[in-house]
């Protein structure tokens, strides 16, 4: 997907879209108004020409004011590049043939450092896991909210493109019966009729003006067998039933010296490869060994069936050039059975021997390789479970020590020293942004907090303050705390 520098109508639609719920989120903060419009209007204009960059943009648009400014993502500070990122992240999976998912996990990757400093900056050491924990909700969020719109972008994609490859697939098969028709047809019996005109050009009991007449008859079969074998391509799968035996009848009744080694029948779609290759075989030494003794032979085992046509070297001038699409077709349609062919000289002569397995399944022509929607989706998925296995497991972990007894609580003294009293305290505090229901601690203050090891209405976490290592603040906060409002 690439196009100019303007707008069309639908980029401006989508402008006006997105900008709606812009407007009123950013309303009373005129830098925000217009860093949102300029950052929509970019990502408008320039997502034709830089997709996958533009989306990661948004991304990052919308983790940097989670991670640093609002160092938790538990209270976004600013939603709207999430909704922007969503929809642009539907249009890439829709329309844009490159991947995402790398670029994506570079921008999420570099966040996790300035994740880190941003929670140590205001946590202190616990900020180091504060801060990988709000990294870890940020990747799950970017998984759902972006990459959830990508997948069903790319799902609509892959349908549409299946579409056109089925009607595509349509007319080529069309073309390749055609072809096939025209060769196995026409070029066989043009074959017979120029090697039954050499024979009468040659005739020694005929007049000469009707030997002059059988080689105007041969050239203008072998110049019309060029030109069919030109405009033919490789042939498709073979539906008419003739069997070996009477191309071989025929073959002789035009006046080849052929003889033939049967065998038992195999398998449906194998003794329908057996028939072209030999019709082929038979085609091309009458075309390029013409009064060369041919041998037909098919060897049937259990698992597979082996068939070689051979012919020794010419008596008579060849009767045409090789349009070479004949054995190319047959070669594919071998490797399509999961069997093989081999065309080589021999002895002076031509050989053409192919092996076919007899598990082999009728050739068909299939659409093109398709990304299934599953196989896509697995990575971002197999993220996102790790991801969020970790983030439970590292919330377990914090969560098992971070509660504080009661009675601990009450012995602390204010103004003990900051050592003593984290000798008391559990190693971990809580995971949230439980700092925002409360009011503004000491200036200067490095503030703890622990939930009550015994949960009341009147006590459900501490908080404990330190100003130039001492205890200045120490107070039990109540279940209605939750439920207060706090300022962005």
């Amino acid at each position: 997907m690439r196009g100019g520098w303007g707008l069309r109508w639908q980029e401006a639609a989508l402008w006006a879209v997105l900008a709606v719920p812009l407007v009123p989120g950013a309303w009373g903060d005129p830098a925000e108004l217009a860093a949102g419009l300029v950052l929509l209007t970019a990502a408008v204009v320039l997502f034709r020409r830089f997709p996958v960059w533009t989306l990661c943009a948004l991304v990052t648009a919308a983790a940097l004011p989670a991670l640093v400014l609002a160092p938790t993502v538990t209270n976004l500070p600013w939603v709207w590049p999430f909704l922007a990122a969503g929809v642009f992240g539907f249009r890439a999976g829709r329309w844009v043939p490159e991947p995402v998912l790398v670029p994506l996990a570079a921008v999420l990757l570099a966040g996790l450092p300035v994740s880190v400093l941003a929670d140590g900056s205001a946590r202190g050491g616990f900020g180091v896991l504060f801060g990988v924990y709000d990294w870890f909700l940020l990747v799950l969020i970017v998984l759902v909210v972006v990459l959830g719109p990508w997948l069903a972008g790319r799902y609509l994609r892959s349908r549409a493109e299946l579409v056109a490859a089925g009607q595509e697939r349509a007319a080529l098969l069309e073309r390749a019966r055609i072809a096939r028709e025209m060769h196995d047809s026409l070029g066989h019996e043009w074959g017979l009729i120029a090697l039954r005109a050499a024979a009468l050009e040659v005739a020694p009991d005929l007049a000469e003006r009707h030997q002059v007449a059988a080689g105007e008859l041969r050239a203008g079969v072998a110049a019309a067998t060029e030109r069919l074998q030109e405009i033919i391509g490789l042939l498709g799968p073979r539906d008419e039933r003739t069997g070996v035996g009477e191309l071989v009848a025929r073959a002789a009744a035009a006046g080849m010296n052929v003889t033939w080694t049967p065998a038992e029948p195999s398998p449906e779609a194998v003794e329908r490869a057996v028939c072209r290759i030999v019709q082929e075989g038979l085609t091309n030494a009458a075309k390029h060994a013409p009064g060369a003794p041919v041998s037909v032979r098919v060897e049937r085992s259990y698992n597979s069936t082996t068939v070689t046509v051979a012919n020794g070297p010419a008596t008579r001038k060849p009767v045409a050039a090789s349009g070479g699409s004949g054995l190319a077709g047959l070669t594919e349609h071998a490797r399509l059975l999961g069997g093989t062919l081999t065309a080589e000289p021999r002895e002076g002569g031509f050989a053409l021997v192919a092996e076919l397995p007899h598990d082999a399944r009728p050739a068909t022509v299939t659409a093109p390789a398709r990304r299934n929607l599953v196989s896509v989706a697995r990575k971002p998925l197999l993220i996102g479970i790790s991801v969020a296995v970790l983030a439970m497991a590292l919330y377990a972990a914090v969560g098992a020590n971070n509660s504080l007894d009661p009675a601990v609580f009450d012995q602390i003294q204010l103004g003990a020293p900051r050592a003593d009293v984290e000798a008391v305290l559990p190693p971990f505090q809580i995971l949230g942004d439980s700092e925002r229901m409360l009011s503004d601690p000491p200036q200067g203050a490095d503030c703890r907090y622990h939930w009550s090891r015994v949960q009341t209405d009147d006590r459900l976490f501490f908080r404990l303050c330190f100003v130039a290592d001492r205890l200045v603040l120490k107070e039990t906060v109540p279940r209605g705390a939750i439920s207060a409002e706090v300022p962005r």
